[in-house]
């Protein structure tokens, strides 16, 4: 690709801020935004929150379709904890197998150590990957592992898969590392399989029951110090050297992609930005897309307005193993869209611009030196108050045909390659 010599300038476009009477029941013509949608500028090569939106790490470059793709890691600079958290001066005082920092409850940043943990923008809960206060709920019930988030691309570094053979899925999440307080003393501790006493995952999707049941996290101590593991990785790498499966974003805007934490409370938190002109790593994990142009912010988080993921069309990813991208369920339930639909022609909400949606296409690579095949694309079609879900190919897989909903998945073996396109609608 050519360098980047542009600094960054994503412009977002926010919904009409009125009706139009063009897009009432029966019209063919999707709303209308209230602005332009200009492409976004090219990244700054190595660009970092003192040049840009977002701070970009390059993994490395990928062929597809006769064009060659940077493939990149997006983080906006809201996420980024060295970004938010660098500049503060934490007393930290370094024993022999963790840190302690004295942040008064933050989660802090230590270079180094801490670069694959990300911030989590919030009026509560400091930074943390949670939407409770944190400060309020140790004093309320003392010490506690406190959930973290991770960078794009990476996997949660407190807990590993381990198989209990048991047939529990639930046994295979256990914490890699965890805190033990007793009393004034703080001990670290590592799981060493098969260890039958050590805690797993035994549902419940409360925050506080978690971190109390399993201890996954760093501990927040009731003064607000914060003990952070040495020589651990606290954000594990999600994708192989071969860059198997790849998100290459051909569309004119930025789509932002969320993921759900597990083990944790399953809220929406910041996967990858898929950037104008890039490919991009994807996420481990439960993810779902947002609208194109729209702000991080705005999409990894519930949101009682738009119940469910009704701002995030589409669900799933890459990964090593394969690939699977499917209608989001949200977005199609027929319910839900009946009342949005309603409101919408009620006046009381406006309908998606056409700017924020888009199509996905996935192609399959069998031989790295053969043709590139596609699959299938998913889209939606404005059918005059509504968005509907639509798809063609021919490895389609149905998930619910009373709503026309499918999704393209497939596991990739040695040599093979996928690649998920977005384009514009």
């Amino acid at each position: 690709m050519t360098p980047r010599s542009l600094a960054l300038l994503v412009v977002l476009i926010g919904c009409s801020s009125s009706e139009d009477p063009a897009t009432s029941s029966g019209s063919t013509t999707p709303p209308p935004s209230n602005g332009g949608n200009e492409p976004t500028p090219p990244l700054v090569e190595g660009a970092d929150c003192d040049s840009s939106d977002f701070e970009v790490r390059s993994i490395g470059t990928v062929q597809f379709e006769g064009e060659t793709f940077e493939v990149i890691t997006a983080t906006p600079c809201a996420y980024v904890l060295s970004h938010i958290q660098g500049k503060k001066d934490f007393p930290v005082e370094e024993r022999e197998t963790f840190y302690v920092v004295d942040s008064q409850f933050e989660l802090p940043y230590i270079p180094g150590v801490m670069d694959n943990v990300a911030y989590t923008p919030g009026d509560k809960n400091k930074g943390w990957a949670n939407g409770m206060d944190v400060e309020a709920e140790v004093a309320r019930l003392g010490a506690l592992p406190v959930l973290y988030h991770v960078t794009p691309g990476h996997e949660y570094g407190y807990f590993t898969d381990h198989n209990d053979g048991g047939g529990d899925i639930f046994g295979a999440f256990r914490p890699t590392w965890r805190f033990i307080k007793n009393g004034s003393d703080v001990s670290l501790r590592f799981f060493s399989p098969p260890d039958t006493a050590w805690p797993r995952h035994r549902g419940g999707w409360n925050p506080r029951e978690i971190n109390q049941e399993i201890g996954f996290g760093l501990l927040v101590d009731t003064d607000g110090k914060v003990y952070i593991p040495k020589g651990v990785p606290l954000g594990r790498t999600w994708w192989n050297e071969e860059l198997r499966c790849v998100l290459i974003n051909k569309a004119s805007q930025p789509v932002p992609v969320t993921r759900t934490q597990f083990p944790g409370d399953e809220s929406y938190y910041m996967a990858e930005t898929v950037m104008p002109g890039y490919a991009s790593l994807s996420s481990h994990g439960h993810l779902y897309w947002g609208h194109k142009g729209k702000p991080m912010v705005d999409v990894a988080k519930w949101d009682d307005t738009l119940p469910g993921n009704f701002d995030k069309p589409f669900g799933g990813g890459c990964s090593p193993d394969g690939y699977s991208v499917a209608h989001a369920e949200g977005f199609t339930w027929p319910e839900l869209r009946a009342q949005k639909r309603d409101q919408y022609l009620a006046g009381e909400i406006e309908a998606i611009p056409k700017e924020h949606l888009y199509r996905i296409k996935v192609y399959r690579q069998n031989d790295p030196s053969g043709a590139v095949e596609l699959l299938g694309e998913l889209f939606y079609e404005w059918d005059g108050d509504e968005w509907l879900p639509k798809a063609t190919g021919d490895a389609l897989i149905p998930i619910d045909p009373a709503r026309s909903t499918y999704r393209i998945s497939g596991h990739l073996g040695e040599g093979q390659r996928a690649f998920v396109v977005i384009e514009d609608l």
